[in-house]
C-alpha cells in the first residue's frame, strides 16, 4: 500500500494532527477532501462566483497557519467551515461596506439543466432569489443545515453563535421561505 493510499483511509483528526507536526501530505489530503464542499458551500453563500475559489484557497491558506492552534474541540470539518465563513464575510465587507441584501439583484439564478421540467427550474430560480435575499448568516445556516445536514451544534460553531440562535434563524429563515415561494406549494 502507497503512503497516499494509507492517507486516505486516515480520518481527519489523525490526518490533521499529522499536518500539526508539519506533515504537508496528511495536509494535502485534508485539502483535497474537503475543496469540493467547502467550494459548493462559498459559491452558494457568496454573490460573486468568480470570487468563491480564491476564498476556498485563502480558508486553506488560513487553515494552514492556524493549525498549530487547532485543539480538536470540534470536528475538523466544523473548523474548516467555520474558517470559509469568516473568509466569505470578510470577502463581503472588503466588497460591499453596507448592507449584504443589496446583493440579492446581482446574484445570478441557477441555470436549470436541459432535462429539467419549467416547473421545477422556475422553483430553483425563485428558490436561488429569496436565498440571495436573505443576510449572510441565514443564507449559510439555512445552506449548512438543509444541504450539508450539519447539526445545529456544528451550524452555531461555524457562525460563531448558539444553538438556540440557530434553531431560531432557520425557523425564520424556513417561514421567510415558505411564505416567499407558497405558488410552488403542490
Amino acid at each position: 500500500m502507497h503512503t497516499h493510499d494509507v492517507l486516505d483511509s486516515l480520518p481527519d483528526d489523525t490526518l490533521a494532527r499529522r499536518a500539526q507536526r508539519g506533515d504537508t501530505a496528511a495536509f494535502d489530503v485534508l485539502v483535497a477532501r474537503h475543496a469540493a464542499a467547502l467550494l459548493r458551500f462559498v459559491t452558494h453563500t457568496y454573490p460573486e462566483s468568480g470570487d468563491c475559489e480564491d476564498i476556498v484557497q485563502e480558508t486553506f491558506i488560513a487553515a494552514w497557519k492556524a493549525l498549530p492552534t487547532f485543539a480538536f474541540r470540534s470536528q475538523f470539518r466544523t473548523w474548516l467551515y467555520a474558517l470559509a465563513s469568516r473568509k466569505t464575510v470578510d470577502a463581503l465587507r472588503r466588497r460591499r461596506p453596507q448592507n449584504d441584501l443589496e446583493s440579492a439583484t446581482e446574484r445570478p439564478d441557477l441555470a436549470p439543466g436541459p432535462g429539467q421540467r419549467a416547473e421545477h427550474s422556475a422553483f430553483m430560480a425563485a428558490l436561488s432569489r429569496e436565498l440571495a435575499l436573505l443576510p449572510y448568516p441565514a443564507r449559510a445556516a439555512w445552506w449548512l443545515r438543509e444541504v450539508y445536514d450539519l447539526p445545529l451544534a456544528e451550524i452555531a460553531t461555524v457562525l460563531h453563535t448558539t444553538e438556540g440562535s440557530i434553531r431560531g434563524l432557520l425557523q425564520r429563515t424556513r417561514k421567510r421561505l415558505a411564505a416567499a415561494l407558497e405558488q410552488y406549494k403542490p
